[in-house]
C-alpha cells in the first residue's frame, strides 16, 4: 500500500480534461489508505458547482465502491493499480470512510477558494483585531474601473 504523503498537489488542466475524476481519485485513494483522513485533508475549487459536483462524486463512488457497482468500475480499476490493494479491502474501506463521512459531514471540506479564506479571516478575525462578524465583499466597481485603466 502506498503510504507516501505530499503536504501539496496541484494539477493544472484545461476544461473537460477529467480534473473532477482525478481529484476524486485522489482524495478517495487518501480515504481508502485511512478512512479518517477527511478529517485532515482540504479540496479546494473554484466555484459552487464545482464543489459540489467534486462532494457528490466522491460520496457516490464511495458507496459505489463498496457495493462494487458496475458505474464505479473505472474508479475500482484505477485505485487498485495505483494503490495495489485487493477489491475487497477497498469495498471495506470505502463503507467505513463513506459512514464517517456521513457521520461527521462538517469535517468534509471541500470548498471554493473564496469560502475557505473568508473562513481563515472569521479564525483569526481576533488576532488581527477585526470585529467577529466579518464580512468579505468584492468592490465590483473599483475592480472595473481598475480594469478599464
Amino acid at each position: 500500500m502506498n503510504t507516501v504523503h505530499k503536504a501539496l498537489t496541484i494539477y493544472k488542466a484545461s476544461a473537460g480534461s477529467g480534473k473532477t475524476f482525478t481529484l476524486s481519485i485522489e482524495y478517495i485513494k487518501l480515504l481508502i489508505n485511512d478512512p479518517t483522513n477527511y478529517r485532515s485533508t482540504l479540496a479546494v475549487t473554484f466555484t459552487n458547482k464545482a464543489t459540489e459536483e467534486m462532494k457528490i462524486r466522491i460520496l457516490s463512488q464511495l458507496y459505489g465502491i463498496w457495493k462494487q457497482l458496475p458505474d464505479s468500475k473505472s474508479y475500482i480499476e484505477k485505485i487498485k493499480a495505483d494503490m495495489d490493494v485487493t477489491e475487497e479491502f477497498m469495498a471495506e474501506r470505502a463503507g467505513i470512510a463513506l459512514h464517517n463521512i456521513v457521520n461527521n459531514y462538517s469535517y468534509f471540506r471541500i470548498e471554493t477558494i473564496d469560502s475557505f479564506f473568508q473562513s481563515v479571516l472569521r479564525n483569526l478575525a481576533r488576532e488581527l483585531d477585526l470585529t467577529a462578524n466579518l464580512r468579505v465583499e468584492l468592490n465590483d466597481f473599483q475592480i472595473e474601473r481598475n480594469a478599464v485603466d
